[in-house]
C-alpha cells in the first residue's frame, strides 16, 4: 500500500494522528496553527511542560533512526524538532551521517532519542543536568524475565541516571503520554466536527 495515498485520503480535520501534510505543513510555518500535532512529538512537549522544564533558549539535540528515512520520520522526528523550534529551542539533529555524535549530544540541554537501537546513548554521551526523552521502544531478550524479553529505551537508563536532572523511563514514559494525546485529539476532533464549545 502507498503510504501517502492511504495519509492524503484521510479528512484533514479527522487526522488524530497530526500526519496529514496541511496539518505537518502549518507545523512547519511561522504562523500557522496544525489542527493536530503528531501525539508523540505532542507528549514529548507536555512531558516538558508540566515538569518545568525551560525550553526557551535551551540547546536541544534530537538523535534519530540510523536509518535518515526513519529517523526523519512524520510519526518523531520532524514534528519534535518543529516543536522545539516553535518553543524556541535551539535545535540539532543528530542522524546516521551526523559525524561526532557524542560530541553535539554532550552539549544539550535537552536530548530526545527516537532510535530504536537499545542502550545507544550513554553516559558519557550526556552533559551533566541534561534533560532525556527517552522515546525509543525496542524489545530485548532477558532471560530473567518470565516473558522472555522486555522493553528497553535508546538511552542507558542506569548511566543517564547518573547525568541527567530528568529522565523519562522506557516503558512507562512517553508512551503513555503519546495514548493521552491522542485522545485529547479524538476529543477536539469531535469538538469541531459537533461545533461544540465549552460555555
Amino acid at each position: 500500500m502507498n503510504e501517502e495515498k492511504i495519509i492524503n485520503a484521510v479528512n484533514v480535520e479527522k487526522d488524530v494522528d497530526g500526519f496529514h501534510p496541511i496539518n505537518m505543513g502549518n507545523l512547519a510555518m511561522t504562523g500557522r496553527s496544525p489542527l493536530f500535532i503528531p501525539c508523540a512529538s505532542r507528549g514529548c512537549i507536555e512531558v516538558l511542560h508540566r515538569y518545568g522544564v525551560e525550553i526557551i533558549g535551551k540547546k536541544a539535540v534530537e538523535k534519530l533512526g540510523f536509518d535518515p528515512i526513519i529517523g526523519r520520520s512524520k510519526i518523531t522526528g520532524l514534528p519534535t524538532s518543529l516543536l522545539l523550534e516553535r518553543h524556541h529551542a535551539t535545535v540539532c539533529v543528530v542522524h546516521a551521517f551526523t559525524k561526532n555524535p557524542e560530541q553535539i549530544t554532550s552539549e544539550a540541554d535537552i536530548l530526545v532519542s527516537d532510535v530504536g537501537v537499545p542502550n545507544l546513548v550513554r553516559g558519557h554521551w550526556l552533559k551533566p543536568g541534561v534533560v532525556v526523552i527517552d522515546m525509543g521502544s525496542t524489545l530485548v531478550k532477558d532471560s530473567n524475565s518470565s516473558h522472555g524479553s522486555r522493553v528497553t529505551g535508546d538511552v542507558c537508563y542506569e548511566e543517564a541516571m547518573l547525568k541527567a536532572s530528568a529522565i523519562t523511563p522506557v516503558p512507562g514514559g512517553i508512551g503513555p503520554v503519546t495514548i493521552s494525546m491522542l485522545l485529547s485529539n479524538t476529543v477536539e476532533a469531535a469538538k469541531r466536527a459537533y461545533q461544540w464549545t465549552e460555555s
